[in-house]
């Protein structure tokens, strides 16, 4: 599933620099935006072979001025929810994307500020 590569890929397009899909080291990127899917949810199979599959992905953006982390993490929910995130290997289709607000998280150890918000996506594949 190429879900992951296609968020990375849209946020890059939309100039959001240093985008990961792990978290990368502090002291070599003191600035980053890491995407990470979150606890599955329940897949459901259907008779015809079709499952569906909610996932919930976690946006974090982690940058040394608030503004700027407030302003980017809206800026990559803007993108994520008017953007096409079908994939490009074909390994899912997109039923429904929805995004909640960027909200600020504790971050103390660091000095940084991170802002964060969560895609709730459902994908279907057809096994037959």
């Amino acid at each position: 599933m190429d879900l992951l590569d296609v968020i990375s890929k849209r946020l890059k397009e939309a100039g959001i620099t240093d985008v990961f899909t792990t978290m990368p080291d502090g002291r070599t990127y003191p600035e980053s935006v890491t995407i990470a899917f979150g606890i599955p949810d329940r897949k459901i199979m259907y008779y015809d072979g079709t499952t569906t599959s909610p996932m919930r992905v976690t946006v974090l953006v982690k940058r040394v001025s608030e503004w700027e982390a407030m302003n980017t993490a809206q800026e990559a929910e803007r993108v994520l929810s008017t953007t096409p995130l079908d994939s490009e290997n074909g390994s899912y289709e997109i039923e429904s994307v929805e995004t909640t607000d960027a909200r600020p998280l504790p971050w103390d150890e660091s000095g940084r500020f991170v802002w964060a918000f969560d895609l709730y996506i459902d994908t279907r594949k057809d096994f037959f």
